[in-house]
């Protein structure tokens, strides 16, 4: 009796502590260290083209970037609603969908700081959230720092979660919003430029001009009075500033004012009739641009007028030489089994017409070069960015032999309307006069 007692107790304490056991495993936090495995957002990588939102926000909750997919494709909404950089965003989405959990770490909210997976709604926080949006299961994620060491790795915490994880691959979103805008805003090269007409907040006016498409330097009219460029290349580099052109932030157009005292207007004409507009000023200590563009009507003329002449330039070369090619078979002798095989050059040359450029079609010509101006400007618009320029001036002048891509700080705007401004320089970068915009193109003072 008494050894069934005692079986029946070691069976009674056995039981309990295996209950003990059972909801001390389920109330027992994953162990820090620990190894872990499976990726960090499961099913992302079967979804990623369902992600219709991305938002990224920092300490305190400060908005970096909100970033929407729509008719327009990618846009970064709080930026004024202006293109994102698609690649960026696709790197970013492709770099979440491989990352893969490493290692369980902390789930101590004293410890999360460390990590930088602390909330980011604290003063103090050095991580980011990530939310996407228009997937079946919301994704929130706060981002924290690298774990450092050869091997590319972060640490990130799962909203709702209290353990973190150490994740591979570099997930750090870019912490600026502007490094989300597309950057790319217009590309003209200087050899398409035929004119560039500058006017000073005084209204004085400086006009470059290359009349010839195959000249090297540019012409620079209205030079003030007792100045005199430093080189006969000073007007090159205005004239190459809407080259590879890229922006560094947007804004809207109706939060900038321009300042009659601060005000410049350029204007970029093409040898094609395509123009843009720009106009220039100081606004809270930082330079901006709006811009426009539009057909030179006269212009068009020209470039179809000169188009003619070189095609019937052409075409009188051409039947020059079929005609030279005629004659020099004509008169070639003919003998024997020569006499077949000569028939048929002899015939050939005879029919220049059949090797002979088409006649140009004028009218053709200009409806033609319209629709390829039209699309140009229409794209432009479309995009947000019927973008501008950077005065010269604004990084106080380069040499003419420095022929890097401008780079302006900013365009602002809304959506589809064919003006913009941009931040374009350090306070007080913009020149008051072309005697001081002459120091700066040249890089020297004008003797």
């Amino acid at each position: 009796m008494m050894q069934k007692r005692l079986l029946s107790l070691l069976l009674i304490t056995v039981a309990v502590l295996g209950i003990g056991l059972i909801l001390t495993q389920r109330q027992q936090p994953t162990v820090e260290g620990r190894s872990e495995s499976g990726p960090l957002v499961p099913g992302l990588a079967a979804a990623l083209n369902d992600v219709s939102s991305i938002r990224i926000s920092k300490a305190k909750g400060e908005l970096v970037a909100e970033l929407t997919r729509g008719d327009a494709g990618w846009t970064v909404a709080n930026r004024s609603n202006y293109l994102a950089d698609v690649g960026k965003v696709r790197e970013y989405l492709i770099k979440l969908s491989e990352s893969k959990v490493r290692e369980a770490k902390t789930s101590k909210p004293e410890n999360y700081a460390r990590l930088g997976v602390e909330d980011v709604s604290g003063e103090t926080a050095t991580g980011v959230a990530v939310e996407l949006g228009g997937l079946k299961d919301p994704v929130k994620l706060i981002v924290g720092v690298s774990s450092g060491g050869g091997t590319p790795g972060t640490f990130v915490r799962r909203d709702g979660e209290a353990v973190s994880y150490l994740v591979s691959g570099d997930v750090i979103p870019d912490k600026e919003g502007q490094n989300w805008l597309a950057r790319e805003v217009i590309d003209i090269a200087s050899a398409q430029v035929r004119t560039v007409t500058v006017t000073a907040p005084d209204k004085s006016v400086l006009k470059l001009a290359k009349t010839d498409p195959t000249a090297f330097n540019y012409s620079v009219e209205n030079v003030p009075k007792g100045r005199a460029l430093s080189s006969e290349s000073a007007g090159n580099q205005t004239a190459a500033l809407l080259a590879g052109l890229t922006l560094e932030d947007v804004l809207p157009a109706g939060q900038a004012t321009p300042d009659a005292a601060t005000t410049w207007s350029a204007s970029f004409n093409t040898y094609d009739g395509y123009v843009v507009d720009a106009t220039l000023w100081d606004n809270a200590g930082k330079s901006w641009m709006k811009f426009a563009t539009r057909i030179d009507e006269a212009q068009l003329d020209a470039w179809v007028a000169a188009e003619k002449t070189k095609a019937d330039a052409a075409r009188t070369a051409a039947e020059a030489t079929a005609a030279a090619k005629a004659e020099t078979a004509e008169a070639k002798p003919e003998t024997g089994a020569d006499a077949a095989s000569a028939a048929q050059p002899v015939a050939d040359a005879a029919a220049p017409d059949n090797a002979m450029p088409a006649p140009f079609d004028a009218d053709k010509a200009k409806a033609d070069k319209r629709a390829e101006l039209d699309k140009r400007m229409a794209e432009f618009n479309a995009k947000s960015a019927p973008v501008g320029l950077r005065h010269p001036d604004v990084e106080g002048g380069k040499p003419e032999e420095d022929r890097r891509p401008a780079r302006a700080k900013g365009l602002s705007g809304h959506s589809r309307v064919a003006r913009r401004t941009w931040q374009s320089g350090d306070p007080g970068a913009l020149p008051r006069s072309h005697e001081q915009w002459l120091r700066h193109a040249n890089g020297s003072t004008p003797r």
